[in-house]
């Protein structure tokens, strides 16, 4: 059984070596990272992976690290930390799959109860057959049907779509099909159902 690790990942390093060391004593293996780039250096998909997030960093933040773990169909959880009162971010952040975010000074024992209750959650759902069925037939997915399925997970129309990838709206419409034949489901809720 692979390990549960714990990636922190934030510009500020007094605070990455604060929650470096809380986790280390909890019991908790982690890896730490001054940018977002540098975990993406070290990221390969595989494991069993948290991530605890910065939500400002400089060069990527952690939004659109976030939307980038998205596009690489990864399904580890990710909790948002913030040194600002960046609520419409925040709610973003949960829009598009973060489990929760918490402010600095943020309570160390509450992010350790946050990770443990994700690593639970997670194991819990790639457990239920129904959901191993589904990501099997995930799989199945080209690339292009993957960033078509993930954008209609967020109730994009095919013409918001269209324009976000640079395609027309009826090549939309064909991802769309086969997004929905190869994953046997009928509805955009049936999809978003399966993905929380």
């Amino acid at each position: 059984m692979d390990e549960n690790i714990v990636h922190v990942i934030d510009d500020d390093r007094a605070s990455l070596t604060l929650m470096k060391n809380f986790l280390d004593t909890v019991g908790i293996k982690s890896f730490t990272y001054t940018s977002a780039e540098r975990f993406l250096e070290s990221y390969d998909g595989s494991g069993r992976g948290c991530l605890v997030l910065d939500l400002q960093m400089p060069t990527m933040s952690g939004l659109e690290l976030q939307q980038e773990m998205n596009k690489r169909g990864s399904n580890w959880p990710i909790i948002f930390i913030s040194g600002y009162g960046d609520v419409p971010e925040a709610v973003e952040a949960m829009k598009a799959g973060a489990i929760d975010f918490f402010q600095k000074p943020y309570n160390l024992d509450k992010i350790r109860v946050c990770i443990e209750d994700a690593f639970k959650h997670w194991e819990q759902r790639l457990e239920s057959p129904a959901n191993k069925t589904f990501n099997e037939r995930v799989s199945l997915l080209t690339p292009r049907e993957n960033e078509v399925m993930l954008l209609l997970a967020e109730s994009k129309s095919n013409k918001e779509i269209a324009r976000l990838l640079d395609i027309s709206p009826r090549t939309v419409e064909v991802h769309r099909k086969n997004v929905m034949k190869k994953l046997e489901i009928k509805s955009v809720v049936e999809l978003v159902r399966h993905m929380n």
